[in-house]
């Protein structure tokens, strides 16, 4: 070669699957280009196959063409498949990027040409972007569009020296850049904006100097060569940004989900509304200061029909709006008489209403007030015309259950539910409240179906209240002991109940198929789950986990027949989320089925949130440290309700503060979960794999669960309880086929075995032993051994399964020589005495005396092989 060569790519054209042409760049500004030809190897088929060819190829044997494109050294080339063409950089700031066919470089025609200050170092090109992007010494990224070489489309300045490297990340859009001074940078494609900055800490800048990068898409991995090579997780390192995920500036109040708009609603403390895209994760509009300026929003709910929602605020105004729009339709006003905070509005429920542009709400005040509040058609202005009586007195004085005396008002419209009145007698005591022990209604959820009309609530005392309309009787179904009594001693909110939910399984739902559940894809398919992640979690044992058993679900297409009506359906049980840690499951009757501690690292974590799919088939937990543990409770519902059908599948940690919200969203198998960090986040059902966060720069792609990754603030991989084997609970017998015959033993003569003049040799095997071959089938005991234990799991997964056999000992022998270190170390000393015949009688004499020393009876090996002798 005229010049020295720089660099070199392959090009491969799918119509010449036997001929390659090989590109050069060399420092005279020269392209090179030489085709290859299969024939021009010349390899013969080797007589053995095993043995690899070399082979020196000339250079005079190729076509090759070459053609002077720049005016100083070509720094980098490429062949860009997806244009047709190859690419070549130089320092050369006129000619500085190259872009043509080959065909251009068997003739002088013109090219296409790309100017900048310095020329550039590297170049690269992403296929969905449709842009090349280049950098040089002037330390700037240049966006260029194939066609227009005047000027770049956009530019990306941020680094401190001279560009060397270039790649495309092409699924997630992003252009790694690489500077001399080893500093890496990530930037997104589409929003021009630099996502991340990182370096490589080996050495100084001038030490181990980066060659050569590239990304690997198939592992999600940025591979550099240096002296070294070293592969970096771009995938992962991509989400842990040092920003932490926000969606708000302000923790999160509220968190709802519009599955008919596939919309995420949230409301931050500082009051301003978002609506996002679920599929996307981009933001609709915003209202800001919906209630005034100031006014924090507590609550909010979304009507059956998805093109509502009402909002609540600290001081007990409520609002209507268009979902939709985001436009206000009603509001209830603050009462002029109202005290500050008196009406504090902590959960809006939408109700059925009986005719057209009726708008009923469910509203849970902080003082444990539950009212309805009606919105006419033609009133801008919600009215309260309902409310619920304080049972709480009533029920403190061990009345468990309390009638109702229901009547009807003249209304122009019938309610949900009727107009009710306490039945008590008139000798009813008064107690006196004690103000140290809150006893308020902190939780509710609502149940009106065929059959059914009921209202569960949950007390900071943690008793639990359910009405029941259809009866009509208010129930208490729980009360704790020592609800009443103040101990200073203790936590004040130890009994209080954070959330309540009712667990009903309509006919309809339980005829469907169970493999559209999420259980039993996380069950079945294990290859989806956690376990298959890249080194994503640690798997736990379910024997270790309190209650948490699994159990084979049962088709529930045969427990409902088609023709099932809804009044045949199962009782609706009930579920509370406890503030020491618990979860409790209930009957109506007030039977306590389950009592367990959420699988999470550390136990007794108070839980915050309860989530309950449409058919019950999942529930989600959510703790006060970030924790979401999945379980499945199909087949949990059905009688007798057997503890071991509930099933804890999944746990994971979404956030490091605690979780007010989550929602498991069925049509995408994800789970949204709001904390008070400010940000909502996404994460896939079946494994706990992270999606990402509302808020961010970029698209979801909610269907890619290949790639494994978490937010900055969690270093904790999720966890699935796996279901414990059931052949390890069945205990092992052994069958032998050998036994010893002490009949045949009598027959044989072992004494000479004991009185041998010579000792064995160290390790040297006796042949005629005859306790082999007083061995024989068993004739009368099959179980000669018994196994007292069956496994000790201390002792490992192998050893731990070996029984452990009681076996008796024999009677000693008399007159048997030990088989100990003093023999073996007798016998041995004796070797070489055979050389040196003076000292051979001295060692026999020797040998003599340790043989009769030890002919005592004592404790020694052979006891454990030969049974007793009979004298």
């Amino acid at each position: 070669m005229d010049h020295c060569l720089l660099c070199v790519c392959v090009v491969s054209l799918p119509d010449h699957l036997c001929r390659d042409d090989i590109l050069l760049g060399d420092d005279g500004g020269f392209v090179n280009k030489f085709t290859v030809n299969s024939d021009d190897f010349g390899l013969k088929q080797a007589k053995s196959k095993k043995k690899s060819q070399n082979q020196i190829l000339d250079s005079k044997n190729f076509k090759s063409v070459k053609r002077k494109l720049h005016n100083d050294w070509v720094m980098k080339i490429r062949y860009i498949s997806a244009l047709n063409c190859f690419g070549s950089c130089s320092l050369d700031s006129v000619h500085s990027l190259v872009l043509e066919s080959l065909k251009r470089l068997e003739d002088n025609l013109p090219v296409r040409e790309f100017s900048m200050p310095r020329g550039a170092n590297t170049f690269c090109y992403c296929v969905k972007a449709n842009v090349i992007v280049t950098g040089g010494e002037d330390k700037v990224l240049r966006l260029w569009h194939p066609n227009i070489s005047t000027k770049p489309v956009g530019k990306l300045v941020g680094h401190m020296f001279s560009i060397t490297e270039i790649v495309t990340n092409e699924k997630d859009q992003l252009v790694i850049s690489l500077s001399s001074a080893k500093v890496f940078r990530v930037w997104d494609i589409q929003t021009l904006s630099l996502l991340q900055v990182f370096h490589d800490s080996q050495g100084g800048p001038g030490d181990m100097q980066i060659y050569s990068m590239i990304y690997d898409a198939n592992h999600g991995m940025l591979i550099t060569g240096s002296s070294v090579i070293d592969m970096y997780p771009l995938t992962r390192m991509i989400q842990d940004t040092k920003q932490i995920p926000h969606t708000h500036e302000r923790e999160i109040n509220v968190m709802l989900y519009n599955k008919y708009f596939h919309q995420v609603l949230t409301i931050c403390s500082e009051s301003i509304i978002k609506v996002w895209e679920l599929e996307t994760g981009l933001q609709i509009y915003q209202i800001l200061d919906p209630h005034g300026f100031n006014v924090e929003l507590t609550s909010a709910a979304i009507d059956e029909s998805g093109f509502l929602f009402a909002t609540g605020a600290y001081n007990g105004t409520v609002k209507i709006w268009d979902f939709g729009s985001g436009q206000e339709m009603k509001v209830l006003p603050e009462g002029k008489d109202w005290k500050e905070e008196e009406h504090w509005l902590k959960r809006l429920i939408f109700l059925k209403a009986q005719g057209k542009q009726q708008h009923l709400v469910l509203a849970l005040e902080r003082n444990g007030r539950i009212k309805m509040i009606q919105g006419k058609e033609d009133d801008i202005y919600l009215v309260v015309i309902w409310e619920l009586p304080d049972i709480i007195p009533v029920l403190q004085d061990k009345n468990h259950i309390v009638h109702l005396k229901t009547f009807t008002k003249d209304r122009p419209m019938a309610l949900p539910f009727p107009d009710v009145k306490l039945i008590v007698e008139k000798n009813f005591p008064q107690h006196v409240n004690n103000t140290a022990v809150s006893r308020e209604v902190n939780c509710i959820d609502l149940l009106q179906v065929e059959g059914y009309n009921l209202i569960a609530a949950g007390t900071l005392n943690g008793a639990i209240i359910l009405w029941n309309f259809v009866t009509p009787t208010v129930k208490e179904v729980y009360r704790p002991e020592d609800c009443f009594t103040v101990d200073p001693d203790l936590d004040p909110k130890r009994f209080r109940i954070n959330d309540i939910v009712f667990l009903f399984r309509t006919p309809e739902c339980a005829r469907r198929s169970s493999q559209d559940s999420i259980c039993s894809s996380s069950q079945c398919d294990s290859s989806k789950g956690p376990q298959s992640s890249k080194g994503s979690k640690q798997s736990v044992h379910d024997s270790e986990v309190k209650d948490a058993t699994m159990g084979e679900q049962q088709p529930v297409s045969k427990r409902y027949p088609g023709d099932a009506k809804l009044t045949d359906a199962q009782p609706p049980l009930l579920a509370t989320a406890h503030e020491d840690g618990h979860l409790r499951l209930w009957t109506m009757e007030g039977r306590l089925l389950k009592d367990m501690l959420p699988f999470t690292k550390h136990s007794a974590i108070s839980l915050t949130s309860l989530y309950v799919d449409s058919c019950a088939r999942i529930l989600l937990t959510a703790n006060v440290e970030g924790h979401v543990i999945l379980s499945s409770i199909g087949s949990f519902l059905d009688p007798p309700h057997d503890e071991k059908k509930f099933k804890q599948l999944l746990a994971w940690r979404a956030h490091s503060l605690e979780i007010i919200q989550v929602i498991y969203v069925e049509e995408k198998q994800v789970v949204l979960t709001a904390s008070i960090d400010g940000s909502v986040r996404l994460w896939h059902a079946q494994n706990g794999h992270y999606c990402g966060y509302f808020g961010q720069q970029r698209f979801f792609e909610i269907s890619q669960t290949s790639d494994f990754i978490l937010p900055c603030d969690v270093n904790e991989y999720p966890i699935e309880i796996k279901e414990e084997s059931k052949y390890t609970e069945k205990k092992q017998k052994y069958e032998y086929p050998l036994v010893f015959d002490r009949q045949r033993w009598r027959k044989m003569s072992s004494m000479s075995l004991l009185f041998k003049r010579i000792s064995p040799k160290a390790f040297e095997v006796e042949h005629d032993f005859k306790f082999f071959e007083s061995l024989s089938s068993p004739k009368l005991r099959r179980h000669a051994l018994e196994g007292f234990m069956t496994e000790n799991k201390e002792a490992g997964i192998i050893f731990g399964s070996l029984p452990i056999y009681k076996v008796p000992s024999p009677t000693s022998l008399r007159f048997l020589p030990l088989i100990g270190s003093d023999v073996q170390r007798e016998s041995s000393d004796g070797i070489p005495g055979k050389k040196k015949g003076g000292h051979v009688q001295h060692e026999r004499t020797q040998r003599r005396r340790s043989l009769r020393k030890h002919l005592v009876p004592q404790i020694n090996l052979a006891s454990s092989f030969f049974p007793a002798i009979a004298k």
